[in-house]
């Protein structure tokens, strides 16, 4: 099941339902999944169920990716001195014409009368990365999907959003670690905070370079939210890198 998920992501396949299909009539996923011409593919509601069941309190994608990243590392394809922090905007399953001001939205009112899963979901929204990101009132809230930001970052027509951040080893492009967070740059700041140390804690690898899109603000605007010390703050051309000699992440200095 996990690598017909590593089919669906390396090839584009967005829908459960078009991978099974595919995985069905081509040879080569099913030799990759490990399944012969007379096996039976997995209905696709097997993979709800495993989401919502099997791996609910699993981390078993994560040991996946990090047993990835360890083959790359022991391969020689990550260099381990610059990192890179970058995030793109997943467009979420919310309808504009149903939201809300988001000043009519009340947690609590909404948590009222509904099944497990969705208390489960609300409670996610006092997370740093989603909900608690900022104090900030959104224009608009989704109320089938509240954790969802109200963006125009595209500069085109506005659209509910969320962000899947990256961390990104400059010498070969490996991806050292990801982290969803809310479409708003206070979350996605933490994120890279979160991924940065993680990566250290799986790794033991701390970068001495860090480089960002400018719009994140994260150098010039304020020093702090790169992680680091005013004095260990070198800057390169286009303020987007710093060189730093020692990262301050404990737990309030963003």
């Amino acid at each position: 099941m996990i690598r017909m998920l590593i089919v669906g992501y390396l090839f584009a396949i967005r829908s459960v339902r078009a991978l099974c299909r595919d995985v069905r009539v081509n040879l080569a996923y099913r030799w990759f999944c490990g399944l012969s011409i007379e096996d039976k593919i997995p209905d696709h509601s097997a993979f709800s169920r495993a989401r919502n069941d099997r791996f609910r309190d699993s981390d078993v994608f994560r040991s996946v990716f990090e047993r990835i990243v360890g083959a790359c590392i022991a391969a020689g394809l990550v260099g381990g001195e610059g990192f890179a922090v970058d995030a793109s905007l997943i467009m979420a399953d919310a309808n504009k014409q149903r939201s809300i001001p988001g000043t009519q939205w009340s947690k609590g009112l909404h948590a009222q009368g509904v099944n497990r899963a969705t208390k489960e979901y609300l409670a996610t929204l006092d997370d740093a990365a989603f909900g608690a990101a900022s104090d900030v009132t959104p224009k608009f809230v989704s109320p089938s999907d509240p954790a969802a930001q109200w963006t125009g970052a595209m500069r085109g027509p506005a659209f509910f959003a969320y962000a899947d951040n990256y961390l990104v080893d400059v010498k070969s492009g490996i991806i050292m670690d990801v982290e969803a967070s809310r479409a708003i740059r206070q979350a996605e700041v933490g994120a890279a905070k979160t991924m940065i140390e993680r990566t250290e804690q799986r790794f033991d690898i701390k970068p001495t370079r860090l480089a960002a899109d400018s719009a994140r603000l994260w150098f010039g605007s304020n020093p702090r939210l790169a992680g680091q010390r005013q004095e260990d703050r070198t800057p390169h051309p286009g303020d987007r890198q710093v060189e730093s000699r020692g990262w301050d992440l404990q737990s309030g200095t963003l």
